[in-house]
């Protein structure tokens, strides 16, 4: 398989990836991207806590799902890619995906950016997501040059 078509397969996960989570109220329909997943990936939120203290939460795939519902049970969330860098390395991959997020509807939405980044193994023939690790956009941490 080309390096070309790599890329092409990792992008068509990933924007399946983007259109599961983003939807009116409710639950996600998991189960159409679960396989893209290595059964010990890692899901990691990065941000700033209340006092302004870096923090990581790690995440099995199957916790973060539950952490998603929980915020979206009377939700709706848009998710989408601006801006997305593969790099493919024999067997292994990264993504920077940067994304804009909307929570909400009406005149009560709020907006965001922010950045996934994606590791990737190619096992037995197909890719699979090791790990997302993502951080949004705040008060002296934005993103340059993407709209």
């Amino acid at each position: 398989m080309s390096e070309a078509d790599d890329k092409r397969i990792i992008r068509a996960m990933i924007n399946e990836d983007y259109a599961m989570l983003s939807g009116p109220p409710g639950p996600r329909p998991y189960d159409s991207v679960k396989h893209h997943y290595h059964p010990r990936a890692t899901m990691v939120r990065t941000g700033l806590d209340a006092d302004g203290a870096p923090f990581a939460t790690v995440m099995s795939v199957n916790d973060h799902h539950a952490d998603v519902d929980k915020k979206f049970v009377d939700m709706g969330f848009l998710e989408e890619e601006i801006d997305h860098q593969c790099e493919v390395f024999g067997n292994i991959a990264r993504v920077r995906s940067i994304y804009r997020s909307v929570y909400g509807t009406g005149p009560q939405a709020r907006e965001g950016r922010g950045v996934n980044f994606y590791n990737l193994i190619r096992e037995n023939g197909a890719w699979k997501i090791m790990s997302i690790i993502w951080d949004n956009e705040r008060p002296g941490l934005k993103l340059g040059g993407v709209s």
